[in-house]
């Protein structure tokens, strides 16, 4: 009876490290390197942060899919370094669209398991009308940005209407093009600096 009580309480545990380790695993910051973007001819290409590509149909990284939706044009998905022009060198890979040419972008998991969003940066501008859309019907307006680099780029941290999902959508209705970075998927988010309660313990 011990032996069987002890092997059951392993077996049990054994469970448990399992689970833990899986959610562990799945805690990730998307920052579109290192990834594999599939382009729309088919080919693919490994994201750095260093170079950029144009036309890309979609693409994942650690286990989360993003998909653009609607493509018409190459320059309606682009995902690698934005920043050439000297502004801000240390910038490192970002997704950026041009909104003429796309209707919206998708993000899952490639299992199709629920998952948190916590957090996204968004890099340039977005207009007035861009919103965030998950599969729960949760909606929040991605905040203007005008061609953010340092001191404007816009930073959302997602309430727990945002927490088990298995996707969400990007659009925008009055943009030209803007860029995203770092989405916080089941990782705590950064400090928010204009939340009092940053522990989310009801006490400021």
């Amino acid at each position: 009876m011990k032996k069987q009580l002890k092997k059951r309480w392993l077996t049990g545990a054994a469970v448990c490290q399992a689970m833990f380790f899986a959610s562990t695993a799945s805690a990730v910051v998307i920052d579109f390197a290192g990834g594999t973007a599939t382009l729309q001819d088919g080919s693919t290409v490994v994201t750095n942060d260093n170079d950029g590509v144009f036309g890309v149909d979609h693409y994942i990284e650690d286990g989360v899919l993003v998909q653009f939706n609607g493509l018409i044009g190459s320059w309606g998905s682009y995902i690698g370094k934005y920043y050439w022009d000297g502004i801000n060198p240390d910038e490192g890979a970002v997704i950026h669209t041009h909104w003429d040419e796309l209707q919206s972008i998708t993000f899952s998991m490639q299992d199709g398991s629920a998952f948190d969003l916590n957090y996204m940066d968004v890099t340039t501008n977005t207009g007035y009308d861009s919103w965030v859309t998950a599969s729960n019907g949760a909606t929040m307006l991605i905040p203007y940005s005008d061609w953010g680099f340092v001191d404007g780029m816009e930073r959302v941290w997602f309430t727990s209407d945002f927490d088990n999902i298995t996707s969400f959508t990007v659009t925008s209705n009055d943009a030209y093009c803007f860029g995203m970075d770092n989405f916080y998927i089941n990782e705590p988010p950064p400090p928010n600096p204009d939340d009092p309660d940053t522990d989310e313990d009801g006490i400021s």
